[in-house]
């Protein structure tokens, strides 16, 4: 494992995490939508944009370095 040192306290230091992330609330209305039983997307396109979202999301943690372990540097 290399220890990278870091001025953040959270996971600013892995763009590709913050990523994912982003990719992954683009599902927000979607869940919405499901969770509070309305009907404005047909089930085909729910169930397609749901899965092309979530790979989209999975390449690009597949892409973060987990050799790394990200250590905050403390202030003096």
């Amino acid at each position: 494992m290399k220890e990278k040192f870091t001025d953040e306290d959270g996971w600013d230091c892995v763009p590709e995490l913050m990523e994912a992330v982003e990719i992954i609330k683009e599902m927000d209305d979607a869940i919405y939508e499901i969770k509070h039983c309305r009907r404005d997307h047909s089930l085909d396109d729910l169930v397609i944009g749901m899965i092309e979202t979530m790979r989209e999301a999975i390449e690009e943690l597949e892409t973060i370095d987990l050799d790394n372990e990200w250590i905050t540097k403390e202030e003096e």
